[in-house]
């Protein structure tokens, strides 16, 4: 089948060189207290962990709850705090945490002028699509983008299939009329490659560990220059 959409992931695919934990964690506090002045709970709500309390599936996500029943079982009132807005400022532009993997805007101009749809299927915490189109309009290419799907959104983290159903459903496509291009083997290759989509695996540099699957990519490339010749095909 001719190719429709291509879904690309964010993390470590188009945006690299993370800063530090303790570098983010200054620039997320400045934006809480900026907003809600200043609360003595910040350092703690920073610090905590927040993750699936269902055992049976550890990809669900609910990061409101999670940050709901942490205020509750820390016995901190924040009735004056929407848990959404928290969320929501709790997320800091990737600008400011991360930099564009080299070629990134090269790339997804290539396929947007080739008339395909680009859509971007990222799992965050607390980033929606709201917050992941804002930062690719700070980054200045949100117009070589047309549809987003953040797990926070969805509801679901890659691998699990409804998040690349849901991506699916906003490009308006068939699996098999699409391709998903990302840095892991479970979360982008075989999340993409079990309902059907095509998959490009962009190695990550430094061969970090990947999951094993029983899966192979449709192509491998070890820089985004190499997007158009793994896709050429296929148009």
């Amino acid at each position: 089948m001719a190719l429709r959409a291509v879904f690309f992931d964010v993390g470590d695919t188009l945006v690299q060189h993370w800063k530090p934990f303790e570098e983010t964690r200054v620039i997320v506090r400045e934006a809480l207290l900026r907003e809600f002045g200043e609360r003595e709970w910040y350092e703690s709500f920073l610090s905590a962990r927040f993750e699936p309390s269902d055992v049976d599936d550890v990809l669900r996500q609910e990061t409101n709850r999670w940050y709901a029943e942490w205020f509750r079982n820390s016995r901190i009132g924040i009735d004056d705090i929407d848990i959404d807005r928290l969320r929501s400022v709790s997320t800091p532009p990737l600008d400011l945490v991360g930099s564009l993997v080299p070629g990134t805007g090269e790339a997804l101009r290539w396929v947007k002028e080739r008339g395909l749809a680009v859509g971007l299927i990222t799992n965050t915490f607390s980033r929606g699509d709201e917050e992941v189109r804002t930062d690719w309009e700070r980054f200045g290419l949100a117009e070589h983008i047309d549809h987003i799907t953040s797990s926070h959104s969805a509801g679901w983290m890659k691998p699990h299939e409804q998040i690349y159903r849901r991506a699916l459903a906003q490009a308006n496509v068939a699996p098999e009329d699409a391709v998903m291009v990302g840095d892991r083997m479970r979360a982008d290759v075989w999340g993409a490659k079990r309902l059907g989509l095509r998959a490009v695996w962009r190695r990550p540099v430094g061969s970090a560990p990947q999951d094993p699957v029983d899966v192979v990519p449709d192509a491998t490339i070890d820089d985004l220059t190499e997007l158009p010749g793994a896709l050429a095909p296929w148009l």
